[in-house]
């Protein structure tokens, strides 16, 4: 294929979103220069969920097959009460969930559905993937900008688009507001060999319990090898770094108040990792000239509602779309691309913000919390998941 741009588009950040703006790009005619920062391409963390509006993307960019390879197609969402042991909401993800939809619901690990990004990168002439490429800074010069690598390393590209996570380099000279607060909680994430996880925990689906001032979700990943236990914490007090080993004589007090179930499962790990959950306030702005943001660079957000990496994906092929129509414009495309996400994202990232309290309600709210899914049915839950699940008329 012939490139529309002489000169590659430069994306910061190699993780899910990148990859995928590179591949949407290319599938639009652009070329494109991924930055990645690290040694290797990879993808940190071990679980991810793909809600249907997901895997709508990875078909879209022809790797949807390959994203569901290893995947675990679910059947169900369930939540539970982790005071009482009660079931509060079961959301099945059957043939109508499908038909609805257009795809199903998955589980997988995050290292795949990157990897079948990759390969499809790796493969395509009009993508260039390079590593040991840290973008610390960018300036403009008409019509396009000079990127800055950490090395001081200098390089000219018609665009800039920032994918590169909470962090953003790009994001600071955009948006200029710091560093990422906390959301007032923190995780922490560990993963279970199969044959440690008891029998009857092991189902194929995510089980999510509902605990006060904190929640645990667990769910097997891959081949069934391993499953992925995340315990969330609902507190100001920062105690450890991101990323630091947390043993479990000081994980496991800080969850009371619940049932013997999850707990059976949060005793089995021989270390966690800790990580500070962090968000901003949705923005109006997230574009300058030919320089934009995509996924956590642009609109951060919890994940009480498992859709980072979802919106990502609906950011880049988005983007791709709009770059097409403006017949490689950029500045008016990423204009485009904006007007016709921020809305969308804004509302996923309050969505996911206001789950916190249910959450991790206590008390009576824990009550009445539980009393809004009394009597649902399957097409109750899918009305009111559609404006999330559906995916917008850019994907399709």
């Amino acid at each position: 294929m012939a490139a529309r741009n002489a000169n590659p588009v430069a994306i910061a950040g190699g993780g899910i979103g990148g990859l995928a703006c590179a591949l949407a790009l290319a599938r639009q005619g652009f070329r494109s220069l991924v930055l990645e920062q690290a040694r290797e391409f990879g993808e940190a963390g071990v679980g991810l969920q793909v809600a249907p509006n997901a895997l709508s993307v990875l078909d879209a960019l022809g790797v949807g097959h390959a994203a569901k390879k290893n995947a675990l197609l679910i059947e169900r969402l369930l939540m539970m009460d982790a005071v009482t042991g009660e079931e509060i909401a079961n959301i099945p993800l059957d043939a109508r969930f499908v038909r609805r939809f257009g795809n199903p619901y998955a589980v997988s690990h995050r290292a795949d559905i990157h990897g079948a990004l990759l390969d499809a990168c790796r493969a395509n002439e009009l993508i260039d993937l390079r590593t040991d490429s840290h973008v610390s800074d960018f300036k403009f010069e008409p019509p396009g900008v000079t990127v800055f690598l950490a090395s001081g390393t200098p390089i000219a590209a018609p665009a800039l688009i920032g994918a590169d996570g909470v962090y953003s380099n790009v994001r600071k000279r955009i948006v200029a507001d710091g560093d990422p607060p906390s959301a007032g909680a923190v995780i922490f994430r560990a993963t279970i060999p199969a044959a440690e996880m008891p029998k009857d925990l092991q189902h194929p689906y995510p089980t999510f319990w509902a605990g006060p001032g904190w929640h645990a979700i667990y769910y097997p990943v891959r081949d069934w090898s391993l499953f992925n236990l995340g315990c969330t914490l609902a507190t100001d007090k920062l105690e450890y770094g991101d990323g630091a080993d947390v043993s479990p004589l000081q994980v496991l007090p800080k969850f009371t108040g619940g049932c013997e179930t999850p707990l059976r499962a949060m005793q089995i790990p021989k270390a966690f990792r800790h990580y500070v959950i962090r968000h901003r306030e949705p923005v109006e702005n997230w574009t300058l000239g030919p320089a934009t943001l995509i996924g956590d660079a642009a609109h951060p957000m919890v994940q009480y509602i498992a859709q980072g990496a979802a919106m990502a994906l609906e950011d880049a092929i988005c983007l791709a779309s709009a770059m097409h129509e403006a017949d490689g414009e950029f500045s008016s495309a990423f204009r485009r691309y904006q007007a016709l996400r921020i809305v969308r994202t804004a509302r996923v990232q309050i969505s996911s913000l206001m789950m916190d309290r249910i959450n991790h309600a206590r008390g009576i709210e824990r009550k009445v919390r539980n009393s809004l899914f009394e009597g649902r049915t399957a097409e109750d839950y899918y009305d009111r998941l559609a404006w999330l699940y559906t995916p917008p008329p850019y994907v399709r």
